[in-house]
């Protein structure tokens, strides 16, 4: 397992932690800082998760070399996203609900017309 995986969840823990008590002492901060370090954590466990994936698929293919390059420019990106994420987290939370909401339009089903006859 990908210690970012590890990591990712105990951010996401610590995270809904700080949320709980933040809305415990009624400190908005607080409570928006948990809610980036849920968001924050879930997207490191994500990224985790997706390394484990390449390097399974790297070691059936028998990719070798290949594979630990792939695993490297994976890596170099994923922090250089949680850089981005870290300096401009609004900013990142703002580009994911759009990506979220266009993926949920590109997936909706079109809607079924009925006609009447008169």
């Amino acid at each position: 397992m990908d210690e970012n995986r590890f990591e990712g969840a105990a951010r996401k823990v610590g995270g809904k932690i700080e949320g709980a008590v933040g809305d415990l002492t009624g400190d908005g901060k607080m409570q928006a800082d948990g809610a980036m370090d849920r968001v924050s954590g879930a997207a490191q466990n994500a990224y985790g998760s997706a390394k484990d994936a390449v390097r399974q698929a790297a070691d059936k293919v028998g990719a070798g070399d290949f594979g630990s390059g792939m695993l490297d420019q994976i890596e170099e990106a994923g922090d250089m996203l949680a850089e981005q994420v870290d300096a401009r987290p609004i900013t990142a939370i703002l580009v994911a609900a759009g990506v979220g909401f266009l993926i949920a339009l590109a997936t909706k089903p079109a809607p079924q017309v009925f006609y009447r006859r008169r």
